[in-house]
C-alpha cells in the first residue's frame, strides 16, 4: 500500500517538474491555453490511476479497447470483401482502367457522335 502510494505521489511530482519545464521554455503565450488544458487532462489521468487501479477499470478498459479495435478491423475487411466483389462485377480495376472500361468509353463515344481513331 505505501509502495503504490509512494510511486502515485512521485509521478504528480514528476508531472509538477515537468509542467512547469513546459510552460517556462514556451516561446509565447499563443501556445499556453492549449499547453494548460492537455497538461489538466493529464493531471486527471493521474489523480484517478489509484482509483483506476483500486477498481481494475484499467484491465476493463483495455480489454473494451481491443475489443473496439477487433469489431472496427472486421468491418475494414469486410467493406474492403465488398468493394473487391463490386470492382469484380464491374471489371474496375485499382491499377487503373481495363480493356473493358476502355472498350465501353469508347463505344460511348461512338454513340454520342464523336468520330472514331
Amino acid at each position: 500500500m505505501t509502495e503504490t502510494l509512494y510511486g502515485w505521489m512521485r509521478n504528480l511530482a514528476c508531472y509538477f517538474i515537468f509542467l512547469s519545464a513546459v510552460m517556462h521554455f514556451l516561446p509565447d503565450n499563443n501556445y499556453k491555453k492549449y499547453i494548460q488544458f492537455y497538461m489538466g487532462l493529464l493531471l486527471i489521468l493521474l489523480l484517478l490511476s489509484p482509483v483506476l487501479d483500486f477498481l481494475h477499470l484499467e484491465n476493463k478498459i483495455d480489454a473494451g479497447v481491443d475489443r473496439y479495435m477487433e469489431e472496427e478491423e472486421r468491418d475494414r475487411e469486410e467493406w474492403e470483401d465488398y468493394a473487391r466483389e463490386i470492382e469484380e462485377e464491374y471489371g474496375w480495376s485499382k491499377e487503373g482502367s481495363s480493356p473493358e472500361t476502355e472498350q465501353q468509353q469508347e463505344d460511348n463515344s461512338l454513340q454520342e457522335g464523336a468520330v472514331g481513331p
